[in-house]
């Protein structure tokens, strides 16, 4: 199954994004929902539609993620808890491009 993980871009230069990773490697957290099923992360990519005021780069993201397969996309925390309240535009962003939106990683 092919996956994508989104952090908001504030936490460059703060985050290690490390538990994001451990919940994936384990197969734990959010991830636990793949226990039994060979996983392929494709993009690890950041959200900045707050910082511009503009979808446009995030529709161009979900666009190539559904070329490429991506059947789940995992919001970081870090997107889940947004600042400005974005979250549940961000999701429909990509749940019309056919990509399932799981709040969280760890």
């Amino acid at each position: 199954m092919k996956i994508a993980i989104g952090v908001c871009e504030k936490i460059n230069g703060i985050c290690t994004t490390a538990g994001c990773f451990k919940a994936l490697n384990n197969k734990e957290k959010t991830f636990s929902r793949y226990k039994d099923k060979d996983l392929e992360i494709v993009s690890f990519f950041t959200c900045e539609s707050c910082s511009n005021n503009s979808d446009e780069n995030l529709i161009k993201i979900a666009k190539r993620l559904e070329e490429l397969g991506v059947e789940n996309l995992h919001l970081g925390v870090c997107i889940v808890k947004c600042e400005v309240h974005r979250t549940k535009e961000i999701k429909e962003i990509f749940e019309s491009h056919n990509i399932v939106v799981v709040e969280g990683t760890h």
